[in-house]
């Protein structure tokens, strides 16, 4: 029997095998009727191979741990009397579930657990002074074995189950083999995973920028065979116009875009800010305040300290290389909160990557 149990373990995971992405949920309840056979051996004088039918009912910790409580129920005979007697079997218990790879859709998986074993024989004795008697026994057990659970969906799997149990009155050696179906409820569903360009990460909360001083970026050609964001270079408008536009909506066409999850100016944006270092230095009176922008890729709280980030090394460059009294200067971040255009759209995105100038003067 026990050879019979591991060619069918073999076969199984030679035709079976396959990968998916983790089946096994966390949080998970699980129902499982089965069907299958119990051996008894050793000396218990019963019957030997039995059909049972049974019922598993478990709870998933976690992906890796599970446990399971268990009720099978077969007939036999004793053939120690003669005539023989009926026997109703009845084996209950509960299991600790390993799981060794939830992350395949074939998971095969180790058992160990306690149970016990109910006997119940038919009419032992009649007496017409106290009518008919019947004999019963209890045992404990104790198991351990191995399985493999086939998921065909997150909720539904095929299971194999083969155990070695021993009822501890002589320790006796029985094996219990089943196939089962595996329904699954609840637990933590398997996140949905989300598109994204290939020219951009997944995540803009990505390690953070270390900005000491601002780093200028030599722009690069972008590959034909790779899609690559394309972004708009705003032109230096002739300094009479920026202080017309400075008086009268208090705003320069300062904007500097960046790629993502970066917080370094590329060169091909450092004339724009030259620029506002020369308007600067022929208006005393005008103040600026250096605005940051993320996209709404990544967690709110690191796209807040990105934008700030931003907007300091467009501030350093200015004080550094432009030679602007930093007092002069305000560099503030605001994250995701003010995006000039949609976040939906992988062009939109990119705008939104910014940094922006605010004029303050004196009149």
């Amino acid at each position: 029997m026990k050879k019979f149990a591991s060619l069918v373990v073999v076969l199984l995971v030679m035709l079976l095998v396959s990968t998916g992405n983790a089946q096994v949920r966390p949080g998970s309840f699980t129902i499982a009727p089965t069907l299958g056979m119990y051996t008894f051996e050793g000396n218990e004088d019963m019957d030997q191979a039995r059909p049972l039918v049974g019922m598993r009912l478990g709870y998933n910790f976690n992906k890796y741990i599970g446990l399971e409580g268990y009720i099978h129920y077969a007939q036999t005979q004793n053939n120690d009397w003669s005539p023989k007697k009926n026997v109703d079997f009845t084996g209950y218990g509960g299991e600790l579930i390993f799981h060794l790879l939830p992350n395949q859709a074939l998971v095969p998986f180790l058992a160990a657990g306690v149970g016990g074993a109910h006997y119940s024989y038919g009419v032992f004795e009649e007496n017409p002074d106290y009518g008919t008697d019947t004999y019963k026994s209890d045992k404990f057990t104790v198991g351990y074995g191995y399985g493999l659970k086939w998921f065909l969906s997150d909720w539904f799997a095929l299971r194999l189950d083969i155990r070695h149990i021993m009822p501890i009155d002589r320790l006796h050696n029985n094996m219990l083999v089943s196939l089962g179906l595996n329904f699954a409820f609840g637990g933590a569903k398997k996140a949905a995973a989300t598109t994204v360009s290939a020219a951009e990460p997944v995540m803009e909360e990505a390690k953070p920028q270390a900005e000491a001083a601002p780093v200028v970026e030599e722009a690069k050609p972008a590959v034909a065979a790779a899609p690559a964001v394309v972004e708009e270079v705003v032109r230096p408008q002739p300094k009479t116009q920026v202080r017309e536009e400075v008086d009268e909506m208090g705003r320069a066409t300062l904007e500097v875009l960046f790629d993502f999850d970066k917080a370094t100016i590329k060169k091909n944006y450092t004339k724009d800010i030259d620029h506002m270092v020369d308007v600067m230095k022929e208006h005393s009176d005008l103040d600026l305040t250096i605005e940051g922008h993320t996209d709404n890729i990544g967690k709110a709280a690191y796209n807040k300290n990105l934008s700030q980030k931003r907007a300091e090394a467009v501030k350093n460059y200015m004080v550094e290389k432009g030679g602007i009294d930093a007092k002069r200067l305000n560099a503030v971040g605001y994250g995701q909160e003010k995006p000039v255009a949609s976040n939906k759209t992988r062009d939109g995105r990119a705008k939104n990557r910014r940094v922006e100038a605010a004029v303050d003067y004196k009149k």
